[in-house]
C-alpha cells in the first residue's frame, strides 16, 4: 500500500471535518434537551421546597392543599427524572461520537503536517547533497 499524499490527507481531513461537524450538531441537540430537562427538574424541586417551606400554621384545608400540591409536584419530578434518565444513554453516545470524530480530524491534520515536514526535510537534504 502506498503512502498517502498530502492532498489525499487534506481531502480525508475535509471529509472527517464534515462528519465531525455533523456529530457536534447532533451532540449539541442532545445537550440542549438534557439542559432543558435539568432546568425543569430544578424548577420542580424549587416548587417543592416552596411548598414545604411555608411558615405559619396550616388549617386542615391548607394542609390538604399543600399535600396535594406536593404530591402532584413529586409525581412531575419523578416523570422529569425518568425522562432525563432515558435521554442520557443517547447523550453519552452522541458525546463519544463527537469526541471521536473531532479527534479524527485533529489526527489527520497532524499526520498531514508531519508528512509535509518530512517531505520538506527530504527536499532540503537532497538540495544540500546535490
Amino acid at each position: 500500500m502506498s503512502e498517502p499524499t498530502p492532498a489525499q490527507l487534506a481531502r480525508l481531513r475535509q471529509l472527517a471535518q464534515l462528519k465531525s461537524d455533523l456529530e457536534m450538531r447532533r451532540f449539541s441537540a442532545y445537550r440542549s434537551r438534557v439542559e432543558v430537562a435539568q432546568a425543569q427538574i430544578a424548577a420542580i424541586e424549587h416548587d417543592l421546597q416552596g411548598i414545604y417551606a411555608a411558615t405559619g400554621d396550616f388549617t386542615i384545608a391548607e394542609a390538604r392543599l399543600a399535600n396535594a400540591l406536593a404530591g402532584e409536584r413529586s409525581r412531575a419530578l419523578l416523570r422529569a427524572e425518568q425522562s432525563l434518565q432515558q435521554m442520557l444513554p443517547g447523550y453519552e453516545v452522541a458525546r463519544q461520537a463527537a469526541v471521536r470524530e473531532f479527534g479524527r480530524v485533529k489526527v489527520l491534520g497532524e499526520i498531514r503536517a508531519d508528512l509535509l515536514d518530512q517531505k520538506a526535510q527530504e527536499a532540503r537534504r537532497k538540495a544540500s547533497l546535490g
